[in-house]
Parts: structure tokens; sequence; C-alpha cells
């Protein structure tokens, strides 16, 4: 074998090796996650890591059910990313429409203050959202957790507002032919056209509501309200010095079976949506 093609072997297999051990590395914690789990509280530190229990057993849900609502958090979860979501996508699409497939003055600028926001750092708003809330009286309820979440659209309209622009003119030209106004272009060629756009963007926004951990802290106050991802928390502050990894690991497996069934029964979507190009017309 020349040297060449063997320098090239030996830099391929470096390179595969990296990648190895850095996969190891990335999906080891989710694994002791998963097997803590499923391990007695009392034989997790006790024992050498193992990859599997050898006796799987779902106490850790009970007890951490006995201990926590955990139940009412997956369900606050459940609730507050989904609200998120819907509002998100009930701005964006038609917003995304509107500067993809529609003439009026001012579209330019506006849109690019809309990608403006983007750039704008999030945490600047917490304190003055934060007042906002407390004069509201919305403290401590649900609303303070969706609503103020759902304006941050930028990057959602501009990923729709290029769908709608990767659309052929020529089925909106022969809708305004036929008579079709600009709602019924959005609701019967628009929308069916962008399915896998809006299905992407929905399991996008839906895992970002879900792992809202700062807002949440401030604004749920009440124990039942609490979302999985601020609940477990809690898991820290109430348990003092005693040990409860168990419990607290069968909590965080809870917190993200959802987002990762959403995520996989969903992925053809995200797939097929974000591949092409963005198109900068």
């Amino acid at each position: 074998m020349s040297a060449v093609p063997l320098r090239r072997s030996v830099h391929r297999l470096l390179i595969h090796g990296v990648l190895l051990a850095t996969s190891i590395a990335t999906v080891f914690p989710l694994v002791w996650m998963v097997s803590s789990a499923f391990t007695p509280n009392e034989i997790i530190t006790a024992r050498a890591v193992r990859l599997w229990p050898e006796d799987p057993t779902l106490s850790n849900f009970t007890i951490a059910a006995s201990r926590h609502p955990i139940w009412m958090w997956l369900w606050n979860s459940i609730l507050t990313a989904t609200l998120i979501t819907l509002g998100k996508l009930l701005l964006a699409v038609p917003a995304g429409f509107a500067f993809g497939r529609m003439e009026f003055p001012g579209r330019r600028p506006l849109f690019w203050f809309v990608i403006a926001t983007m750039s704008f750092p999030t945490v600047l708003a917490i304190i003055p959202t934060y007042i906002a809330v407390v004069k509201m009286q919305a403290f401590d309820t649900y609303g303070a957790m969706v609503i103020p979440s759902i304006p941050y659209i930028g990057f959602y309209v501009f990923y729709m507002r290029q769908a709608f622009r990767s659309l052929p003119a020529s089925m909106f030209e022969a809708a305004r032919i036929d008579g079709s106004g600009l709602w019924r272009q959005f609701m019967e060629i628009g929308i069916p056209n962008v399915v896998p756009a809006i299905a992407a963007l929905s399991v996008i926004s839906f895992m970002g509501a879900w792992n809202i951990y700062l807002w949440g802290q401030l604004v749920l106050e009440d124990g039942f309200k609490k979302t999985l991802t601020t609940g477990i928390a809690t898991f820290a502050d109430l348990e003092g010095t005693e040990r409860v990894w168990g419990p607290l690991m069968a909590t965080s497996l809870l917190s993200i079976v959802p987002v990762l069934v959403i995520f996989l029964s969903a992925q053809r979507f995200i797939v097929d949506a974000l591949a092409p190009g963005l198109d900068e017309r």
C-alpha cells in the first residue's frame, strides 16, 4: 500500500475515532439517566455504573409522584407549550403570507424590522415584562407563562415568508383571475402547500416552549402550576442533602419523552421543510 492511501486511511480512522468518542460522551449522560430512572434509589450510588439496571423498577416514578405533583407538571408543560405554539403560528403564518405574497406600503421596512427583532436579547425584556405581568395581576398564572412568550416570532415570520415565496406565482395569479380574494388564496392555496414548513415550525416552537426555564421560575410560584422544566428544580430545593437521584432521574426522563416522541414523529417534515435553500428574492 502506497503512502498516500495509507495516510488517508489513518486520517479517516482518526476522524471516526474522534466522532465515536464524542458520541459516546454525549449519549452517556442520557443512558445513565434512563438507567437510574429504573434503578432503586438506594443502590444508584452504591454500585458501579451499569448501562441497564439488574432489577428494573418503577418505584422512582411512584416516589417522585408522592413527593411532588409531577403529573400536574407534565400537564402544565403540555398545555403551555401547546398554547405558545398555537399563538406563534396564528401570528407568524398570516404574517409570512402577507410579507411573501402581498404588496402594501412599507412592506420591506416592516419586514426588516421583524427580522431585526431576532437579534434582540430576550433577557433584556425580562424585567419590564415581569413588571407588566405583576401590574396586570397576572403573576402566577398560565397567562403569564404563555402570552409574553408568543411575540418572539421573528424567525417564524421569516421562514413562513420564504415558504410562501417559494410557491409558484402562477397558482396565485390563476386564483386571482378566478376571482379569489386574498383570504381564499391564503386558506385554499397557500396553507395546503406549506404544511411541511408549518409542521417543522410547530415542532421547533413546541420544543422551545417546553424548555422555558428562567421565565417560568420568575412567574410561576404555585407548586401545582409549575412545568416539568421548572418543577425539577424543586427536588434540590426541598430534599436538602437526601439522595433522591432515582426520583429525580425518573422525572427528568418524563420531561424528555414527549418532546423526543414529537421530534421523531415529525422529523420527516423538519427535513423536508429545512432542506431547501432559503430564497432571498
